[in-house]
């Protein structure tokens, strides 16, 4: 019957069992290192701040050839890889926050932090006495429900500011709930606020590739956000004219966030470039997006549909596609 017990190791010892091999990194049953090298340097950062970190499991058995103690690392081995790539200087604090220590590694911080870092204590939960196949059972156990923080989650936890203020207050519109652009799982994983940062920065900058520039704006913005009260009013202006186009817009496909986005973008184009939106009625306005619907679900539709619906069906968020969808939607809206 096996046995659990809690303790703690700072990452000196651990870098010495490492080394004589008594710490074995990477079971046949784990998967390969995967972190990107901002994941390994936000880690450091995290042990330079003295913030906490997930428990470590570890299988502890006894050497039959060394008599010694032996620690097999069931869950943990991409942060104890990070963090001794750090030590090898492999890892540059790309992620701090600190101008003296930015992109800095191990062997040029001052001897106080390098000794902060190897007496980080680690709290580690160490298995005793498992079998095998139980040791894959609690890796199982371990990973396979773990709900990730989605990345407008992980903004929601560690940004504020001007820009921020504004996301979270266009998040909270009643458009996205009454037309049913998220599901209501969609909604609490934050995805109705981190449309929200991708339309802002839309209208601030126009068509941006994938979702990962949002956090640049987060950044850019966090002190002022002077474009605040007309990117609102443009967006607002636009809503309103894409409910009276489609009254039964929670019904079509345009209230999908992958097409609303195109769909605003070329209404913001039309707009900007002086074409006032005065010149295309709703009706008008919405007889055409509805034709154009009705198009996409004919067995021989347009070429144009084909082509939407082609940019629509993968890779939405690469600007490829989008610049497709949004050229597709301004040739229907002119036509």
């Amino acid at each position: 019957m096996g046995t659990r017990s809690n303790t703690t190791k700072d990452i000196a010892l651990l870098r010495q069992l490492l080394q004589s091999g008594q710490m074995t990194l990477a079971p046949e049953f784990q998967r390969n290192a995967v972190w990107p090298p901002a994941a390994k340097a936000y880690l450091i950062d995290t042990i330079l701040s003295d913030r906490p970190m997930p428990v470590f499991f570890f299988h502890r058995a006894r050497s039959t050839q060394t008599g010694k103690q032996t620690y097999s690392v069931v869950d943990g081995q991409q942060r104890l890889r990070a963090i001794f790539e750090f030590l090898d200087d492999r890892v540059a604090l790309t992620q701090s926050k600190s101008a003296k220590l930015k992109n800095k590694k191990f062997s040029a911080l001052p001897s106080d932090l390098q000794d902060k870092v190897l007496d980080y204590n680690l709290n580690v939960e160490e298995l005793v006495g498992y079998t095998d196949a139980e040791i894959r059972d609690i890796f199982v156990r371990l990973n396979k429900y773990v709900v990730r923080l989605s990345p407008q989650e992980l903004r929601h936890a560690k940004e504020q500011g001007k820009f921020f203020d504004f996301v979270e207050d266009l998040a909270k519109l009643s458009f996205w709930k009454e037309h049913g652009v998220f599901s209501k799982a969609q909604a609490a994983r934050m995805r109705t606020a981190e449309f929200a940062a991708e339309l802002a920065v839309l209208l601030v900058e126009g068509p941006q590739d994938k979702k990962a520039s949002i956090d640049l704006y987060y950044v850019e913005y966090q002190k002022s956000f002077s474009s605040a009260a007309e990117v609102r009013g443009r967006l607002l202006k636009y809503l309103a004219w894409l409910q009276a186009a489609l009254p039964n817009l929670k019904r079509s496909r345009f209230r999908r966030p992958v097409d609303l986005y195109g769909l605003i973008a070329a209404i913001d184009e039309l707009s900007r470039r002086g074409t006032k939106m005065s010149w295309l009625t709703p009706k008008d306005g919405g007889a055409k997006l509805s034709q154009f619907e009705r198009d996409m679900t004919k067995k021989r539709s347009t070429i144009l549909a084909k082509r939407y619906l082609l940019s629509a069906g993968r890779q939405t968020d690469n600007i490829g596609p989008r610049t497709t969808r949004i050229e597709t939607l301004k040739t229907v809206l002119q036509s």
